[in-house]
């Protein structure tokens, strides 16, 4: 069994261990998509470990990513910087910049264990053997936005560590269940840390969409 926490949403931001959505108000910049030259809008925030002083910082893009930016890797669309996390200042709970989604406080909730046996691709399953993993994955609660454990892939798994050129480990998923970042039906969005904790990547799939649709980068810590 490996172990994973779930991110729930908190309505006391001093109970907040990171955030979804919103922005970063000072600190550090919001990086530019390479196409549209525009500031990329701010997915998550998060510690690199619970009580860790690193944050981990995922950006995607504003311009309508699922229209234009799909299966394209290195695009320069996306971005995930690591920073000291005492010089990152979040927007208010409910803060919201133009272009941006409504930011909501979010924290590590309870451990669950999660099969060896989840990192699997579910697309490559007979019906009896889909619908098995469903439930199991449906009775051990963990289909959600957490952190840590395994990916779960909607799709055919991706092998990070080949597609980044560099050991990878994952940091964690979100999925509509706090925020509805507008990408799909059944979409779930992948952070990854590398090994050395300087950089990291961000990738997203869409539940039926066959092939998996990846956005990655490498950006360099502080």
């Amino acid at each position: 069994m490996v172990t994973s926490r779930q991110l729930i949403r908190v309505p006391n931001p001093k109970l907040a261990d990171g955030q979804l959505g919103g922005h970063v108000k000072r600190g550090v910049a919001h990086p530019e998509g390479a196409r549209t030259g525009a500031a990329m809008a701010l997915i998550s925030a998060l510690p690199l470990a619970p009580g860790s002083d690193k944050m981990v910082l995922t950006f995607l893009d504003r311009y309508s990513p699922v229209d234009s930016f799909d299966y394209k890797p290195n695009s320069g669309d996306n971005a995930v910087i690591i920073v000291p996390k005492d010089e990152v200042f979040l927007s208010g709970i409910f803060g919201v910049c133009p272009g941006d989604w409504k930011g909501a406080k979010i924290a590590f909730g309870d451990e669950m264990e999660e099969p060896v046996d989840l990192d699997i691709d579910p697309t490559g399953l007979d019906l009896d053997a889909s619908d098995a993993w469903v439930d199991m994955v449906d009775g051990i609660g963990c289909d959600c936005t957490k952190f840590g454990g395994y990916p779960i892939w909607q799709n055919i798994p991706v092998d990070i560590d080949d597609v980044m050129g560099k050991p990878m480990h994952f940091h964690h998923r979100i999925s509509a269940d706090i925020i509805d970042f507008e990408l799909g039906d059944g979409y779930v969005i992948y952070v990854f840390v590398s090994e050395d904790e300087t950089d990291g990547c961000v990738l997203w799939q869409r539940l039926g969409g066959g092939s998996e649709t990846t956005y990655n980068t490498h950006t360099s810590g502080r």
